[in-house]
């Protein structure tokens, strides 16, 4: 008797056992890929306004088996982990599997520069931020937010031509033509000699006392600025504050109009002596665009006022002419020329001759 053992193969059990070998290496890969989870991928933070920082945390969970590493890292063509206006803190971090929730903060803040954007419409508040983890996956969270519109980071010219609060004009330009079609009130020749925020902030500084010590000096109080602030965007009335914090919002105002009210082109470009700072100062004052010229010579007057009471307040014409110069012609953030430095010598000695004649 002669015996033969022959291997045969049944297909169906072999597919079976093959696709069981798979599901057993998929999930064994899974289980060693790290996996987190987010409360949250939209965050909207309603309307920001001026100088004003809102915060909305993550919270972000280990729901895989192995440690999660995780970093936020630049959208695709782009340097930067996010928009200029907003801050991610912390950056990266690392979760061990069972470990509690970590928290992410993501805050708005708009300064001037963003403001003078936002206005220009060149900026919008959205963007996207992109969260990923060391051998896994990507996150998108996506980030909105509104402008609660400001007169602060404007420039004069726009100023002048609304006579409701700047809070009420739409930013869209289509929103804002269709609001004001009917009225007069926007067309160029109406327009206001000077903005009616500059106005109204000098009148209270005046309300509350030229002869207060250390004015231009002493600084305001955060809250009560913010207050201020609020008012002049508004329309509203104002609050019960120092005259510092009146006067410290007063000059955050000049500083942070999109274009100074002395430009640094307007700068003189030769030295101004004895001789000549008479006819220089006259013709510095006929170069003005008129919304400038109307502003500066408001602000002078205003200063040539306070040192009425100057044995009060203890301020003189060089000190008041060091405050005009450093808010009607800001410096920008860079290393300063030789040559632009005197020339905004020669400029603080003409605001300093218009202040003393």
């Amino acid at each position: 008797t002669m015996r033969v053992t022959i291997k045969d193969v049944i297909p169906e059990k072999r597919d079976a056992i093959y696709r069981e070998l798979l599901s057993l290496l998929d999930r064994f890969e899974n289980q060693s890929l790290p996996m987190v989870g987010l409360d949250k991928i939209e965050l909207n933070f309603g309307a920001i306004r001026y100088e004003e920082t809102m915060t909305l945390p993550i919270h972000i969970t280990n729901t895989g088996n192995v440690c999660a590493q995780y970093r936020f890292v630049p959208k695709l063509d782009e340097n930067a982990l996010c928009k200029p206006w907003m801050t991610v803190t912390p950056t990266y971090g690392m979760l061990i599997p069972g470990e509690q929730a970590a928290t992410i903060e993501v805050s708005i803040t708009i300064n001037s520069a963003t403001a003078q954007q936002l206005n220009g419409r060149r900026e919008v508040l959205n963007d996207i931020l992109v969260l990923r983890l060391e051998n896994g996956r990507d996150y998108y969270i996506t980030i909105n937010a509104t402008y609660a519109r400001s007169c602060f980071g404007m420039n004069l010219d726009d100023l002048v031509l609304y006579k409701d609060p700047i809070r009420e004009v739409p930013l869209d330009s289509i929103e804002r033509a269709e609001k004001y079609k009917d009225e007069a009130g926007t067309n160029p020749s109406n327009a206001l000699c000077i903005p009616k925020e500059l106005w109204r902030i000098v009148d209270a500084i005046f309300e509350k006392g030229l002869q207060q010590p250390e004015l231009f000096v002493a600084p305001g109080i955060h809250e009560e600025v913010k207050q201020i602030r609020e008012a002049l965007d508004t329309g509203g009335p104002f609050p019960q504050a120092s005259v510092h914090s009146y006067v410290d919002c007063f000059l955050q105002f000049l500083s942070s109009l999109s274009v100074p009210v002395v430009p640094s082109t307007m700068f003189p470009t030769v030295e101004i002596n004895s001789e000549n700072i008479q006819a220089m100062s006259r013709r510095f004052l006929e170069d003005l665009p008129p919304i400038h010229y109307n502003v500066f010579v408001y602000v002078i007057s205003f200063f040539r006022e306070i040192l009425l009471y100057r044995e009060h307040n203890n301020l003189t014409a060089a000190k008041l002419a060091r405050v005009c110069v450093k808010h009607c012609s800001p410096v920008p953030n860079v290393v300063m020329e030789a040559g632009m430095m005197q020339r905004r010598a020669g400029m603080h000695l003409i605001m300093l001759h218009l202040l003393e004649t």
